[in-house]
């Protein structure tokens, strides 16, 4: 009996499932759910292949690694404690890198980093998750791809599982969770797939540079990592500077708007400045029970800053001036001005007076 066609909806599914989880196209990895047994299958990535997947009935795994590019990093935390994933997820966001967190088909979890596509340099995203798990103290732990390049020695690298397998689904593993929300399972699966962050290559070659990721000899000290979102922190004005590090209490909306416009000032991209702004929105103590100020607001602030060239940095605001600092450049510019103005004043010569 012939199949039935597939509904719209289910190829929107297998679209958005094959851009999240693709590699290498003529060759994918399977288990067998009753023993486990693992191995490779040499034919190609047919979208039968993942609708078997998504159905339960055969296991998916990528080779994430195509030449010298991967389109995703992955971190594999095989151990059930929760610490060390969340750990990661922070601390890849410090990057301004946003890492989701899969429950994996039997014990632990998996870390995923989606990156733009068509795909960047392998070697890129592994120096910088490993980086990031350096950082927090899991530089052992296990990750994919595990190569820079595919060559002698590494025809078709090593694949990963991928996530929502049908039967594991049902037993709430190999989906999605909020480690916000006690590590539960998104309620809807698709909807994190269809608005996943990428990471884009420029992100990577900033952070790299930024650390001399690759150049290090000694072991690296995570105190001593920098942002690729805060290394231009120094050109900030010291009000902007003290409300990113503290956080503030009133005014969220328009502290966050005018800390854009600040952070556009000193070069920021907005996909770069939203990163910081959010990161900076968990340090806000809001007064009179008022929640903390939420993603859509930030970044709906963020684009109205980017959508005009403004010119104030809003030291008058109510929002801004409690943080105003003796030692801006912008107070001293004022005075210098003020000084100057007064000068004039007092060498005027009185209308009328002869020349």
């Amino acid at each position: 009996m012939d199949q039935a066609p597939a509904s719209r909806a289910d190829r929107e599914k297998l679209a958005l499932f094959r851009a999240c989880f693709t590699g290498l196209p003529n060759v994918f990895g399977t288990y067998d759910p009753q023993s486990g047994q693992v191995r490779q299958v040499k034919q190609p990535v047919t979208d039968e292949v993942l609708r078997k997947h998504l159905r339960g009935c055969q296991p998916y795994g990528v080779y994430l690694l195509v030449a010298d590019r991967t389109q995703a990093f992955v971190v594999d935390f095989d151990e059930e404690d929760t610490e060390k994933p969340l750990q990661f997820v922070r601390q890849a966001g410090h990057y301004g890198i946003r890492a989701y967190l899969e429950r994996s088909k039997r014990k632990g979890w998996h870390a995923w980093m989606f990156m733009e596509l068509p795909g960047v340099a392998a070697a890129k995203a592994r120096l910088v998750g490993k980086a990031i798990l350096d950082d927090i103290g899991a530089s052992a732990t296990e990750i994919f791809p595990k190569q820079d390049v595919l060559g002698e020695g590494a025809q078709y690298g090593n694949f990963i599982n991928a996530p929502l397998f049908g039967l594991a689904v049902r037993m709430e593993r190999t989906v999605f969770v909020d480690p916000d929300a006690a590590f539960k399972p998104y309620p809807n699966q698709w909807d994190v797939l269809a608005q996943v962050k990428r990471v884009k290559e420029s992100l990577l070659d900033e952070i790299i540079e930024t650390n001399e990721l690759g150049k290090e000899q000694a072991k690296p000290n995570p105190a001593a990592r920098k942002s690729s979102l805060t290394s231009s922190f120094n050109g900030l004005l010291p009000c902007a500077r003290k409300m990113i590090a503290e956080g503030v209490t009133q005014y969220q909306r328009v502290s966050c708007f005018r800390l854009a416009i600040h952070l556009k000032k000193v070069g920021l991209p907005l996909g770069s400045t939203i990163a910081v702004l959010l990161d900076w929105a968990g340090r806000n103590r809001p007064v009179s029970g008022k929640p903390v100020i939420c993603e859509a607001k930030v970044k709906e602030q963020a684009a109205w800053a980017y959508h005009r060239n403004y010119r104030s940095c809003g030291c008058e605001d109510p929002a801004i001036s409690p943080y105003c600092d003796p030692s801006c450049p912008l107070k001293r510019l004022r005075k210098d001005e003020v000084a100057g103005a007064s000068e004039s004043s007092s060498n005027a010569k009185p209308e009328g007076s002869a020349r």
